[in-house]
């Protein structure tokens, strides 16, 4: 573990640093991106927390997310064993950067988005998966690292598209996993410029350009 990696899981004030720097709109889908990084290693995902994916990727529902956060809190007192339970706990900080990012009145502790980071790690270091650490990490950094994102990466559906181009880069990189255990730091540079070049629907030429250059 690098020292970095490793101040993100124990420096709440990394935390707090690295959400503040995020816009208060783009909240909602930067934190249920790094939430949805697990969803692939959870064998049955709570309704409450797919219901939550609904509400952040409509702005006008944002409010619903304080009720959200109520479920998901019941799910996992009626569910004590349910493992690992920081998921649990990381869904329901994400259900109060969605509910406070709605304006409404009566908001989550302003503080609750400074925890994501430590948890997301937690969660990566439950599963001890290299690639998926490395992957956290990059969605937790985003914007630290690619501050131009910040004016096209906003909606759910936009992360999901990041998400969707750095799949498939990974695999185009690495198709049999042989570099499995290697950051993907070495692809990573070229996700934020085909991302921007796919949303303002760039032909394929030009993509495929930026691609080998």
């Amino acid at each position: 573990m690098t020292r970095q990696q490793n101040d993100l899981r124990s420096d709440i004030k990394i935390g707090k640093q690295i959400f503040e720097n995020i816009p208060n709109e783009v909240r909602p889908g930067w934190s249920g991106f790094i939430l949805s990084h697990f969803d692939s290693y959870i064998n049955q995902i709570p309704l409450s927390i797919l219901e939550l994916y609904q509400i952040i990727d409509n702005k006008d529902r944002w409010k619903e997310a304080h009720q959200q956060f109520s479920e998901i809190r019941v799910f996992g007192l009626e569910n004590k064993n349910y493992t690992p339970e920081n998921y649990l706990r990381l869904a329901e900080i994400v259900a109060k950067v969605t509910y406070n990012a709605s304006g409404e009145p009566a908001p989550f502790d302003k503080d609750s988005g400074h925890y994501i980071a430590s948890l997301a790690l937690a969660i990566t270091a439950y599963f001890g998966d290299h690639r998926l650490e490395q992957e956290v990490k990059s969605a937790i950094l985003l914007f630290i690292r690619n501050k131009k994102l910040r004016r096209n990466l906003k909606t759910a559906g936009d992360f999901f598209l990041y998400k969707k181009i750095n799949d498939i880069l990974w695999f185009d990189w690495d198709p049999i996993g042989f570099n499995d255990l290697a950051p993907s730091d070495e692809y990573q540079r070229y996700v934020p410029e085909i991302f921007t070049l796919v949303r303002a629907k760039a032909d394929r030429l030009e993509i495929a350009k930026e691609g080998v250059n």
